[in-house]
């Protein structure tokens, strides 16, 4: 769950409010999945985890750090794709390829473009 928590910071105000459950819907799984085109028996078969596991993970159940990493390789991730938006994923996979400098560049553009940017996040 570490792994699975680590990247849903953006929603901490959901394990303050809902303290010693799982968080709910903080991943794309089934937006995932209908991107690659595969449904949940694909997934079944794919990884090896059991129907009514991953049927908890399309009702919205964060999956346990033992399964993040086969569903992403699954799903044609990275396991901090699971918890972006498949149509977002391009975003990640331009500032993957570029250096420190350029990825730095391009944040300040985007400040100036956008100057409430930190603000909203």
């Amino acid at each position: 769950m570490i792994v699975a928590l680590r990247y849903s910071c953006a929603m901490s105000n959901i394990a303050r409010i809902h303290q010693g459950k799982t968080p709910q819907r903080l991943h794309f799984i089934p937006e995932w999945a209908e991107y690659r085109g595969m449904k949940q028996a694909d997934i079944v078969k794919g990884i090896g985890a059991d129907k009514g596991l991953v049927s908890k993970w399309f009702a919205g159940t964060v999956p346990s750090d033992k399964w993040i990493e086969p569903l992403a390789e699954a799903l044609k991730t990275d396991p901090s794709g699971l918890f972006r938006h498949p149509d977002d994923d391009w975003l990640a996979r331009f500032f993957r390829q570029r250096s420190a400098d350029e990825r730095e560049r391009a944040i300040t553009m985007l400040e100036a473009a956008f100057p409430d940017i930190r603000k909203r996040g």
